[in-house]
């Protein structure tokens, strides 16, 4: 019974300072693949909808690219002009519909880009990671649009109606480049020591709090480790994250590794048991829960999979949320299937097959799909 009421409270409202939520669950985001020329669309909304109607408390957008030059997939929502601020309603008042909050994370690709494109890719010393393409070195006119684009993107999200914006500082794009000593080789005040590769992090953070005001919430995702010999510690990444809490930041979204990272500390590994090998980077979100203030939340994704292990991470300090992306892409009802009473583990086997279908157009799990009910039209 104990434990009983220990879930529960997992699945009721949450205030942390400006942030209020209907539970702890968020959907860390998923690049759905849905975009034509960058807009989004009825499809992405239905998704919208099958996710909060399905009990998810929070929803992040998949990567939203913040200029043309930003953008990393073919298929990919933008932000990137004021034309896409219809968008952003259509996907905020389908969310809150069903009493969810939407967030829009924010991405410059860098030089990590899988599709043919005539933008240019940049990047901070022109030098290109296993999954990118070849690039120019940045230049201070870039820098200094690169935060501009930052910030006016997150000012289109606050007049789309959108809860707040996540940053993307994560899995090989732009920002993780800037952290990594493997493609940041700058010597000017961006290169160097954690404190200047972490410095953009910081401006980026500035002039979008400068844009969006005070009570608009601005979340950032980070790998707190680029999980590559060579590349950026544990160590480093918890500096940056924590000079972000430092200076005000609403929210830290905990994540690890990029996919070109070794395979046991990819950002989604295979292999994750219930129950065993869950929330692999729980010690970092640990760590960094300790120089949150109350207001702040601390949000912990990868590799979660079952309600006991969700119960003790938040119970016991580890995180005030937790983010769930494959495991929602299998089971997007997961969280009402918990809240009725069936506590099985999620279905997710962490296999990746849905990243595979991403070729062919909206992101769904094959091996699931016969038990699932379909996308909803929000319409």
């Amino acid at each position: 019974m104990e434990q009983r009421a220990s879930i529960i409270a997992l699945l009721n409202s949450v205030k942390r300072g400006r942030f209020t939520a209907p539970n702890r669950f968020v959907r860390s985001a998923t690049n759905l693949a849905s975009a034509k020329d960058g807009a989004a669309g009825t499809a992405e909304a239905g998704r919208i909808a099958e996710l909060a109607s399905g009990g998810i408390g929070t929803i992040i957008s998949g990567a939203s690219f913040i200029s043309e030059e930003g953008k990393s997939s073919a298929r990919q929502w933008g932000v990137h002009s004021d034309e896409r601020i219809e968008d952003i309603r259509l996907l905020s008042e389908t969310a809150h519909r069903y009493g969810a909050n939407f967030f829009v994370q924010l991405v410059h690709a860098g030089s990590q880009k899988r599709f043919q494109s005539d933008a240019p890719a940049l990047s901070p010393s022109g030098l290109t990671p296993p999954t990118g393409v070849p690039s120019s070195a940045l230049t201070t006119n870039d820098l200094t649009k690169i935060k501009a684009d930052f910030a006016e993107a997150a000012l289109r999200a606050k007049r789309g109606g959108a809860d707040g914006v996540q940053i993307h500082g994560a899995h090989g794009f732009l920002l993780t480049q800037f952290l990594s000593p493997l493609f940041n080789k700058r010597t000017d005040k961006y290169g160097g020591s954690i404190e200047n590769r972490c410095r953009i992090l910081a401006e980026i953070y500035d002039e979008t709090r400068a844009a969006v005001g005070s009570n608009f919430q601005i979340w950032c995702k980070i790998s707190v480790s680029e999980g590559v010999s060579g590349g950026y510690t544990e160590e480093e990444g918890l500096y940056a994250a924590k000079s972000l809490l430092a200076l005000g930041i609403d929210g830290i979204e905990v994540s690890s590794g990029t996919v070109y990272s070794d395979a046991d500390k990819r950002c989604s590994m295979i292999g994750v048991s219930a129950g065993e090998t869950e929330a692999p980077f729980r010690a970092s979100s640990a760590e960094l829960k300790k120089y949150a203030s109350p207001e702040q939340v601390i949000i912990l994704t990868g590799g979660i999979r079952s309600l006991p292990v969700v119960s003790e991470l938040v119970h016991n300090g580890v995180c005030d949320l937790v983010g769930l992306s494959r495991p929602v892409i299998a089971e997007p009802d997961l969280i009402n299937r918990w809240y009725e009473g069936d506590s099985r583990p999620a279905a997710c086997i962490s296999c990746n097959a849905c990243t595979k279908t991403e070729e062919h157009g909206l992101i769904e799990c094959p091996i699931l799909r016969d038990r699932n009910e379909g996308n909803w039209s929000p319409l």
